[in-house]
């Protein structure tokens, strides 16, 4: 996304820091040091609001301490994500070595369907749903803040928010392609989605699998809600 300087100098600023989280922007395709101003700030960031009239800012990159944090966006990061529109790097730091940065936001939308690997909030089921709409309909889905397991901590993502993302529910019988189906996979609420391709061939990408098309027949008996895109 950035030359490699970039990903260089937010890594350096994520180990002189460490175990407090760095926070930086990219502007000017140069990777800039912000104060991490949050009350704890081993456990978040918040940046000081002249970084963002000052910078113009072509995206943020913040690191995690990997001793606390997993390698992929909080819930929190996911709003301010979504809130500015920007790409959000993260970058997991232990101390002593970093990872690579990890980018989301909706320029991931144009990643290859098949063969993802899953990250939450990144390419997970709801990512490929998105991404599938964008690459084959042309539609930007409104994307929705997420844990990793929100469905067990009370949030219903799927069935609270389908129609403000331009969904219609559907009876089953008459599912076509295109249309996204919600699963049950061991939870009380539905917390899986994917896509009829044709009538025997679905889309999806489930924690700890590649996104891959298989034969919906199998699933079938786990899906509770099928619903249409029609705004």
């Amino acid at each position: 996304m950035f030359d490699d300087d970039v990903a260089r100098q937010a890594r350096a600023h994520a180990l002189d820091v460490w175990p407090q989280e760095a926070c930086g922007v990219v502007s000017g395709g140069r990777y800039i040091r912000v104060p991490n101003i949050a009350e704890d700030p081993e456990n978040a960031f918040e940046m000081p609001a002249d970084a963002w009239l000052n910078y113009t800012p072509q995206a943020v990159i913040h690191s995690h301490n990997a001793k606390i944090h997993p390698h992929w966006p909080s819930k929190g990061d996911m709003e301010t994500q979504i809130a500015t529109g920007l790409p959000f790097g993260i970058i997991s730091c232990d101390g002593e070595v970093t990872t690579p940065v990890l980018w989301w936001g909706d320029h991931c939308l144009d990643t290859p369907l098949l063969g993802r690997s899953f990250v939450p909030g990144v390419f997970d089921c709801y990512g490929l749903v998105r991404s599938w709409y964008w690459q084959e309909r042309g539609v930007r889905l409104p994307d929705f803040a997420r844990s990793k397991n929100w469905w067990e901590e009370g949030d219903h993502l799927l069935t609270d928010h389908f129609e403000e993302a331009g969904f219609t529910a559907i009876d089953a019988n008459e599912a076509r392609p295109g249309d996204v189906f919600f699963m049950q996979l061991v939870s009380k609420v539905p917390c899986h989605s994917g896509i009829l391709l044709d009538d025997s061939l679905c889309l999806h990408h489930l924690d700890g699998r590649l996104s891959r098309r298989e034969p919906v027949g199998p699933w079938l008996k786990r899906i509770t809600h099928w619903v249409r895109y029609d705004a």
